[in-house]
Order: structure tokens, then sequence, then C-alpha cells
């Protein structure tokens, strides 16, 4: 279906009929603003980009391959129709911007220049920042050498398309629908002659491409686009080409929903409601649409459809289905198709306020009796309404009228009208309160069908208005309710989600594991290589030593909550926040495992937190001690692995910290936030103490625990070492663990990846240890205590998601 016939009054063919010439020729709106389209083509672009920078980094090998391939194969074509190909690109490239730039300053469009201008430096910027992080790998095999009749075949380069891509992607937003086609194939065809003349390999091309169309999205965004909205006298014209004379409208609504809202006055008769879909409000309609699709199993409304022709069309026979059915709703007046390809659908007017807008001492029971027989006729259609709310339920009269059925789904499945119900009794039970929602749905509703609405009483299944109001416990009263209402015990609710928060914590953790850590395993062959001569027994003491860092840090998280923590999911939880924070910096992923762990647990989310908190607090705390602790045990020895620096240094350090605290509690907004944030949790901290002083046993846990880890790797570290028959003491490898890991805390990797090894390394040979034995100790040490429980974190974190314990 593209076209959707419906009824209206026949098409005058008098040219004396009036248009809409006289309704305005403003569109709705501010002269600019930030379209919703541009914001999803600034995201989408934005995420190719990354991807293919990812790619060409990560796969170099297979990136390179490709370029050289494509290039041998484009250097098959004869030389002189890749010259004069290119010759064309280049002289298109130089005209076709000197021409619109001549074109704007003679019609003195200042702000077009400017921003097209701004555009291609941005482009240049993008593509600078993607070069400097995976390195543009230049010309391909093959490329031209000679110049053309024209310029050199280095012209045009990857950042005279990035440039070109984002000035075009601006100036597309000023020109008709078959100027921005004619635009898209000039860019086309540019990738394809620099790709067939190989002056860039064809991933280089991609990310300038992709680059500019970024950049030039960005722009868009920040500084905002011409508004695009068709005008009242673009609306005029088109209904007074489907017979349809309006002369007076007025806007109703510009600034969100689907669509623009008109009240239309006409000359045949009463007054119409119009909704304008234009191109931008089905931009933002199909990334929601889609977004629900993809997150639920059952989103309860249609999926996004191909063309805004057939959206609208299935609305007006939505609407049409319904009014045949004796539901009450408006009645389809016409639907018109406007120039730009934006679509009107004209609606009866429905002169009443909606419930929404009524007081709370007007909605009695008598209105919510008759709104549920409307929504039981509706449903006998098998017609879902998909958003049932009081905003689309309005008054005419005393009669209550179904409106916004733009989400309406014909024939609906049972979860679909389930869905509805559940919906409604939502926002009923918002105005009047359960009881009395409850009962007024009870005699209208058969007990089976109210019933089954209790699967769908969850936040996820109700719209955004309707859940706003709508907390948890009402939910809950909803559903006790219904199974005493209906002496039907209510069926457990809807698994709703697609796709879990967990589940996509579980791929990205697994993707960056693969992407990003497995490349550094190549470290691994030499520790291998180097265990063949190691003592295996030192080296399984060094094995169950890092494992029982894990029972240790359970034990600390365990002490720093006032409540109960189960011993084994607790350890379980451990491994899993090993697992993840072998993906995040400073531990960032597996403190949220933990917190997360504690709520499942029945912990109240601020001791959680705090919980978390206090802990990383203990650990820091006993790790200085004991580093102090190690430094004095291991005498000169320990302190050569680590030079402190002179006097005068620490002294200007220190000045340094004081002077910029100084600065941030010299401002107000410093003070504000060091109260906010850091004062709270002082406080926080503290009252959290206070209530585990009570309990000696949870402090014993908590610091007790802390050192339990640290001296555990500690002794890891030890074993490996005296694996490789190294002489030194328990007291000078403490000191170089304890010295290290607090210099790979302030490495941005995971775990301190390569700063940790580097750190150990340079201070085992400081304290007397050869560099060679250091270096197969250290890496055996991290084999063994970072690599090896990769496998089993995963394991504990998908138990833990199996038995709902995160």
């Amino acid at each position: 279906m593209t076209e959707l016939d419906v009824p209206g009054p026949p098409t005058s063919a008098d040219p004396g009929i009036p248009t809409g010439a006289g309704l305005g020729d403003q569109a709705p709106g501010e002269r600019y603003f930030r379209h919703p389209g541009d914001v999803v083509r600034l995201v989408l672009w934005a995420i190719v980009t990354f991807v293919l920078a990812l790619f060409v980094s990560v796969a170099s090998d297979t990136s390179d391959g490709l370029t050289t391939d494509l290039g041998r194969a484009a250097s098959r074509l004869a030389e002189a129709v890749r010259e004069l190909a290119l010759a064309l690109a280049q002289v298109g490239a130089i005209l076709v911007p000197a021409a619109v730039v001549v074109v704007l300053v003679v019609q003195r469009r200042w702000r077009r220049l400017g921003v097209g201008l701004l555009a291609a430096a941005a482009g240049v910027a993008v593509l600078a920042v993607v070069d400097a992080v995976v390195e543009l790998s230049g010309r391909a095999e093959g490329a031209l050498d000679g110049d053309t009749w024209v310029a050199s075949p280095g012209f045009p380069s990857v950042w005279y398309l990035a440039a070109a891509t984002a000035a075009t992607v601006v100036g597309k937003a000023w020109l008709p629908r078959a100027w921005r086609r004619a635009s898209d194939i000039a860019l086309g065809v540019l990738v394809l002659v620099l790709a067939i003349a190989g002056t860039a390999g064809v991933p280089d091309l991609l990310l300038a491409l992709a680059a500019g169309l970024t950049a030039g999205s960005a722009v868009l965004v920040v500084l905002g686009a011409p508004n695009r909205r068709p005008t009242p006298a673009m609306v005029g014209d088109a209904l007074a080409r489907a017979g349809i004379t309006v002369t007076e409208l007025a806007l109703l609504r510009a600034d969100s929903g689907r669509a623009l809202l008109y009240r239309a006055t006409t000359a045949e008769g009463p007054d119409l409601f119009l909704k304008v879909y234009e191109r931008d409000s089905r931009d933002a309609d199909v990334l929601y649409r889609g977004y629900r699709t993809v997150q639920l199993r059952d989103p309860g409304e249609p999926p996004p459809s191909r063309t805004m022709a057939v959206e609208v069309g299935n609305e007006a026979l939505v609407l049409l289905m319904a009014r045949r059915s004796g539901v009450a709703c408006p009645e389809v007046a016409t639907l018109a198709t406007l120039d730009d390809g934006s679509r009107v659908l004209a609606l009866s007017w429905v002169d009443g306020p909606t419930l929404d807008e009524l007081p709370p001492d007007a909605v009695d029971d008598a209105l919510l009796e008759s709104v549920w027989r409307a929504v039981r006729t509706m449903h006998e259609a098998r017609l879902a309404h998909g958003v049932l709310r009081g905003g689309n339920l309005m008054l005419d009269g005393a009669q209550p009228v179904i409106t916004g059925l733009g989400s309406g789904v014909l024939p609906a499945a049972a979860s679909q009208l389930a869905t509805d119900r559940a919906e409604l009794l939502t926002w009923s039970a918002s105005r009047v309160g359960a009881e009395r929602a409850l009962a007024a749905a009870a005699k209208v509703v058969e007990p089976e069908d109210l019933a089954a609405a209790g699967a769908y009483l969850q936040p996820l299944a109700l719209s955004a208005a309707t859940r706003r109001p709508a907390s948890k416990a009402l939910l809950g009263q909803l559903r006790t309710g219904l199974a005493e209402t209906t002496g039907i015990e209510p069926a457990p609710l809807a698994q709703l989600v697609r796709v879990r928060p967990r589940t996509l914590l579980t791929v990205v953790a697994l993707t960056a594991a693969f992407y990003v850590l497995l490349p550094q395993l190549a470290d691994v062959d030499e520790s291998v290589r180097a265990m063949r001569d190691a003592n295996w027994g030192w080296l399984a003491v060094s094995t169950a030593m890092s494992l029982l860092t894990y029972l240790a840090s359970a034990i600390g998280m365990a002490g720093g909550v006032p409540g109960r923590l189960p011993l084994r999911a607790n350890v379980y939880t451990q491994f899993a926040s090993s697992f993840i924070n072998r993906v995040t910096p400073a531990n960032v992923g597996g403190m949220a495992l933990n917190v997360r762990f504690m709520q499942k647990a029945g912990i109240p989310p601020a001791q959680a937190v705090t919980g978390v908190g206090l802990n990383s607090a203990a650990g820091g705390i006993i790790h200085v001690g004991l580093l102090f602790v190690f430094l004095a045990w291991a005498g000169q020895g320990g302190g050569q692995a680590f030079k402190i620096p002179a006097s005068s240094k620490l002294l200007v350090i220190i000045a340094v910290v004081l002077a910029l605290v100084g600065i941030v509690l010299a401002t107000r907004k410093g003070r504000r936030l060091v109260r906010k944030h850091v004062l709270r949790w002082l406080r926080q901290s503290w009252a959290s103490l206070r209530t585990l002083a009570r309990s000696p046993m949870k402090l014993v846990a908590l610091f007790g625990g802390s050192a339990g880890v640290t001296l555990a790797y500690v002794a890891s570290l030890f074993a490996a070492v005296l694996a490789f028959d190294s002489d030194l003491s328990f007291a000078q490898v403490g000191a170089v663990y304890l010295g290290s890991s607090i210099i790979a805390a302030a490495a941005p990797t995971p775990g301190g990846l390569g700063a940790m090894e580097a750190a150990l390394v340079a201070g085992l040979t400081g304290v007397g240890m050869d560099s060679a034995t250091a270096v197969a100790a250290v890496l055996s040490y991290r084999l063994l205590t970072y690599w090896l429980p990769i496998l089993p974190g995963w394991l504990s974190f998908r138990s833990l998601e199996r038995h709902n314990l995160i």
C-alpha cells in the first residue's frame, strides 16, 4: 500500500477556488533549529566512523591487503581511461566549490557560506583525529604517477573528500530533493574515481567519507539547520487539491510528537483536525520505533514502515476500520500529499478536552465505565491502540472519543490488547486510585481479559507519559487487586526485554577482550617459554595465592555493608568482577557489578554504593600502610627500587596541589561541588563506619579482607620469583609490588596492563634481580594472576546471570 483513498469532497476544477496562499509562508517554529533527523544521522555516522577506524586499526593486515588487491585490480584498467576520469573529477573538484562560493556571495548568503566553510574545516579536523589514531595508509598500489592535464594525481585527496562531504551535508539542508540526490551521486562518483586512480585505498576513502558525514551532521546539530517544515500555505494548497478549502489554520503543536497539529477552519463545513507528517518527524519516529523493536520482544506497536506514505496510510486505514466497527473515534476527511512529500491527514474535529485536562474530581466512576465500554468495542474489533492513556481520550459532550490511533494495530494479538488494558488501568489508577480503577474496569471487562492485563503491569509495557506518575507500589497494588477483583491469579510478568543490559555488558566485555586485550597475549609466549625452566611447585603456590585473593576480596566486600552477603555468590562476584575489570580501567566495571550484586542481595542502593566505596578506601589505606611497612622492613635494599624525589621537588609538588585545592575552594562552583560530592561522600562514609563500628567483626572483615588481598598478591609474586631461583627476600618483593601497584593505578589501561609489567620488572631489577630472570618471573606472575582468571571470571559472570544474582 503506497497511498490510500479516503472519503472527501470531490476536487473542484474551478480555477478560482481559494488555495492556501493567504495562510502564511512562514514555517512553524524557529527559523533555525536542531532537526531530529540530523541528530539521528550524527549518531549513526559517528558509529560508522568508529567501526571503520576500529577495523582499520585492529585488522590492519586485512585492510592493507584489501587496499593492495583493489589497487592492483584498478591498475588493470587502461591508463588513459583512469587519467581521463581523474582529470574530469579534478575539474569538478575545482569548479563546483568555486561556483557555489560565487553564487552565495552574489546572493549575500553569508550564513550559508560561513556554515559551509566551518563544516569543511570540521571534516578535515575529524579526519585528522582519525589519522592520528589509525594512520591512513596513503596512496594505493598501482596508483597513477604522472600529472593529468589539470593537476597532480594526488588531487583530490582524502582531506578534500572529507571537507567536500561535510560541506555537502550542510548544503543539502537548503537544497530541494532533486539537488540533494544529485549531490549524493556526485560524492559517490568522486569516491569511485579516487579509488580507480589509486589516490587512496578504499578503507581510507570510506573513512574520509564517514568523517565528513559525521562532521557535517555535527555542525547542523550544533548550529541548527533551516526550518524545513511545510508552511501553512503549502498545507492549504494540498487540501485545496483534495477539494477542501481552508480559510484559517491555527497551530496546536510543533515542538514534539510525530506530527505538526493544526485546527483548520474550512469554507465548506465544520472545523478539521490536521496531522501534518513531515520528514524530520518521521526520522525521530523511525529511531524510536526501531529502538523499541530491538529492545522489546513485543513492542506493542508495528515496526517502522519503509515510507511515510505507508505509515500515514496505515493510520487512515485503522481509523476507517475503527469507525466501521462502531468505535468512537474521529472520522477521516481526506488524505493529501504536499509538494515536498509531506502528508496531511485531515480528521473531524472533536470539540472537547482530553481526560488528562480534566480536574481529578471530574473523572468519576461513570466516566471511567464509559471509557472502558468504548475500549471494549475497539478490542472486539481486534484493534489495539498502543498508547491508551488520558491524553488520547477526549470528551465530546459526555461521550468518550478515542484519538491518537497512529500506533494502532489491526488485527491485534491478545498480548497487544492486554497491554492496552494494562495502560488504561495504570493511567486511571494514577488519577483515582487502584481500587476505583479496578472497580470501573471489572464492571465492563470480562474477568479473564482483565486478569490477562496483569502480565503487562510493568514499566516497560507502558508509555512514558503513563509510566512517569505510576510508582512500583501502585503497579503492585493493581496486580494484587486484580487477583481479588477477578478471582484469577495474575500471570507472571511477561518477559518483554529482547536484549537485557546484562547481555549487552557481556557482549561489550567479550568484544573488548577480543579486540583490545588479546593482542597483548603475544607476551604470554615469552612467559610460557620461561616457565619451561621454572620450578612448577612454586608456580602452583603462586596460583594458589592468586585464588586466595578472591576469597579475601569477598570477605572485605561483606565487611563494608551492614547486611549479610552469601559467601559463595560473593566469591563468584569477585571472580566476575576480575573479568569485567579486564576491559574497564580503574576497576569501574567491577565496582558497578558489586553494587548490583549487593542490591540483588537486599542491600539498599545507598548502602551498597557506600559499601563498595568503603572497601576501596580501606584497600587504599591498607596498601599505603603496608608500603611503608615493607619499605622499612626491606631496609636500604627495598628503597633502591623506588627513588623518592628530592625535598625541593616534593615541596613544589605539595605547593602545586595546595594551589589547585585553593583555586577550587575559592570559586562558588568549586565549593558547591566539594559540598555536593566530597563532603557528602565523607559524611556517608563516616556514618557507615559508625554503623560498622558497632560490630567489630565487620571492621575486622573490611580491613582484614583488604589486607588479605594485598598480602596474597605479594605472596603470589614472591612465589613466582622463587620459581626462578632468586634470592630476594619477601620484604623486598613486597616493597616492589606495592610501589608498582601505585604506578600502575595511574595507567588508563585495564588492570594497569603494560604499566604494571614495566614497573615490576624495573623494581625487581632495582633490588638486584637479573633483568632476564625478572622479565620471566613477572610475565609468569601476570599470566597466572591476570590472564588465567579470565575464563573462570566469565563462567562466574554467566552463573550469576543464570541465578539472577546480578
